[in-house]
């Protein structure tokens, strides 16, 4: 009996949900057949992924894509970047089936000539000196280590990365995010004390990586 009232309380919830789903609406056009995900008031909202003629997987929000994420055509060309009510807006690339085109869009357009940092850093509190440098390695990412007086910080505490895509790793004193989509934005916080030892501070550092590859950041408090 139990068992019975399990299985009809498992089949109402996923029929709620299977309705909810369909009951939240996409509404550009082309990529309105199905939707998966977020939703708000009836609306695509937060990650989903919407799918009709063309393919959308990213952020959304009031319906429309909104935010980060890769917007795939029926012809097979895609964009992978940002989106702002529906159209391109900010950084991306457009990949092509000859050609692979990165740059700045606004209100859908390329802006052509316009110069592309290959990173921007938004954000520092308590961080005295930093470096970006883009290694040799393969593959899109970011390896942080946090040094102190000429040495590696061991007085770290309450680490803590935020990061729109990839996977985060340790290894030794090199924090680290590995296989990310660019442009790929970072938000690295946590406590340290000074060299004396005798007072603690929190620290904010926030970044975002516009050119591929692996990237080097090494922040001295």
């Amino acid at each position: 009996m139990v068992n019975r009232l399990f299985l009809i309380v498992v089949l109402i919830f996923g029929n709620y949900v299977y309705a909810q789903q369909n009951d939240c609406k996409v509404t550009i056009a082309d990529i309105s057949g199905s939707y998966s995900g977020g939703c708000k008031n009836g609306l695509a909202h937060g990650k989903g992924v919407a799918q009709g003629i063309d393919r959308y997987e990213g952020q959304f929000m009031k319906g429309k894509p909104d935010g980060k994420g890769i917007y795939k055509w029926a012809n097979g060309t895609s964009f992978e970047g940002q989106w702002k009510n529906g159209m391109r807006e900010g950084m991306g690339k457009m990949v092509y089936s000859d050609s692979v085109v990165t740059g700045y869009w606004r209100d859908d357009k390329y802006q052509i000539g316009k110069l592309i940092p290959p990173f921007r850093i938004t954000n520092s509190m308590s961080v005295s000196r930093s470096t970006l440098t883009k290694s040799i390695s393969f593959g899109n990412g970011v390896r942080i280590k946090i040094m102190q007086g000429g040495n590696d910080n061991t007085s770290i505490e309450d680490f803590s990365l935020a990061y729109d895509s990839g996977g985060e790793y340790r290894m030794g004193n090199t924090y680290g995010i590995q296989n990310a989509f660019i442009p790929l934005d970072v938000k690295i916080m946590y406590r340290t004390w000074n060299q004396l030892h005798t007072t603690q501070y929190d620290v904010i550092f926030e970044f975002t990586i516009y050119d591929p590859g692996t990237w080097d950041v090494v922040l001295t408090n």
